[in-house]
Order: structure tokens, then C-alpha cells, then sequence
């Protein structure tokens, strides 16, 4: 199985300690929030370091990860792909789709969510071919990511009408990944969840799995400052949890 991770993003909602640092190399502890993430990913039962694949969608400041990280994690090979225009989360995955040319799904997150082993086992375990992670979400959150579930089956992952939202842990099936950049935001941005709508409209099988860890970095809610700190609290305790301390 191959995985996706997008970390292009440029950080702009952690203000000026963006523009010299890569929000998913922001420090916990000892080790960038990304590598606190790739640990996780890596010990769950889903992933096989001597068959996987994992693709670095990369942008922003992206020696930084290159030099962190090198050709590969904890054995799991990386390939680095280069989102040289700032086109949104759906532009990202059609680019490293590109490059990985799947011929099974796939599993892939936002750079900024810290995806916990159990979220990645159970995205993975999950018998559909595309599944979403929802979670509850903050009174504040846009209702733009609201789903709508209904009989054991997702219909709406835009503009829903349910109290779930769009984590940002995904695994998308290579017919879903062909269909990312078929419609754009106003500015231009080709974003993810409107083209999985696409999908969804015309018969796409999607399932879900709820998870209760929407750890996200790159949230406001209820303010930046306020949410980094219960990131790096959450992030930390769980990477103890892990075998050898999540520790590389």
C-alpha cells in the first residue's frame, strides 16, 4: 500500500513562524511534528516498510523535510514530489498519484494531522475502497466540511448536513485520485473534498470510520496559540505510548 502525505502547506495560520520554518517540522520535543506522525504511521499494522511507498508532496520550505528526512524512515522509502505552485489538496494528491501510479488505494493525510497507528488501522481494515475519517469538531468549524452519513454509508463529505467534519486522513481508491482536479475553488485551488464529492455524486462507494484524536497543528480553534499547545501535549503522550517511546 502506498501512502500520501501533503506537506507543501506554507503555515500562514501560525503567523511569522511560517515563513522560516515548515509547519509539519514545527518541534515536539526532540523531533518535528511530521516525524512524530511518520512514527505512528509507520507502527501500525497497515504498513509494510519492505513493500510500502511513501510520497512527500513538498512546497514550502521543503529542503527543510528533504534534509530531515532523506531517502527514507525508519526503512519505509520516501519519494519527495514537488508542488511547485500552491493549486490545493486535490492538485497535491492528482501530483503524487502521478508519480506513484497506483493500482490499489492508497492512504493519505494532511500534513498537519497527527494520524494516530489506530486511525490508519482502521482506515486500512475498513472494506471500502475510499474512506473517510470524521471526527466532532469544533462549534466554531466550517460547515463547508460537515458530512452526511447515512446507513453505514457516506453521501455528503461537502456542504453535509451532519455533526461529523472531515479529519483529513484518507484512503482513496486510483479512480478517485484520477478525479482530483476536475472542479476548483474560486481562487483557483483544486481542493480535495469538493472533487471526492465529484466522486460521490456519481456512485463512488465511500465508508467512514469516527475517530475521537482530531489532533490538527495547523487549527485556530479555539485559538492558534491555545491549539498548539493541546497539539504538542496530545502529541507527545501518544508518541510515549508507542513501543521504545515512538523514538527513533
Amino acid at each position: 500500500m502506498d501512502l500520501i502525505c501533503l506537506a507543501a502547506g506554507a503555515g500562514t495560520r501560525l503567523g511569522r513562524l511560517g515563513g522560516y520554518l515548515q509547519k509539519c517540522m514545527y518541534p515536539v520535543g526532540l523531533r518535528p511534528f511530521l516525524e512524530h506522525s511518520l512514527a505512528q504511521v509507520v507502527a501500525s499494522g497497515a504498513v509494510d516498510v519492505r513493500r510500502d511507498r511513501l510520497a512527500l508532496v513538498v512546497g514550502h520550505l521543503a529542503d527543510q523535510v528533504r534534509g530531515h528526512f532523506g531517502a527514507a524512515f525508519e526503512g519505509l522509502p520516501i519519494v519527495y514530489v514537488d508542488q511547485a505552485e500552491r493549486l490545493g489538496t486535490g492538485h497535491a494528491l492528482a501530483l503524487a498519484a502521478a508519480d506513484l501510479r497506483p493500482t490499489e488505494s492508497v492512504v493519505a493525510w494532511q500534513g498537519d494531522l497527527f494520524p494516530t497507528a489506530a486511525m490508519v488501522d482502521a482506515v486500512v481494515a475498513h472494506p471500502a475502497p475510499t474512506v473517510v475519517t470524521l471526527g466532532a469538531g469544533h462549534e466554531d468549524e466550517s460547515d463547508r466540511l460537515r458530512a452526511t452519513v447515512a446507513g453505514g454509508r457516506v453521501h455528503r463529505v461537502w456542504d453535509g448536513a451532519d455533526d461529523l467534519y472531515d479529519v483529513g486522513l484518507w484512503k482513496l481508491a486510483p479512480a478517485v485520485l484520477e478525479r482530483m482536479t476536475e472542479v476548483h475553488a474560486e481562487k483557483g485551488e483544486y481542493r480535495m473534498l469538493p472533487n471526492l464529492q465529484r466522486s460521490l455524486d456519481d456512485g463512488a462507494e465511500v465508508g467512514h470510520v469516527v475517530c475521537d484524536a482530531w489532533i490538527h497543528l495547523g487549527g485556530t480553534l479555539p485559538t492558534p496559540e491555545a491549539n498548539v499547545r493541546d497539539v504538542v501535549r496530545r502529541v507527545w503522550a501518544a508518541s510515549d505510548a508507542l513501543p521504545g517511546g515512538g523514538r527513533a
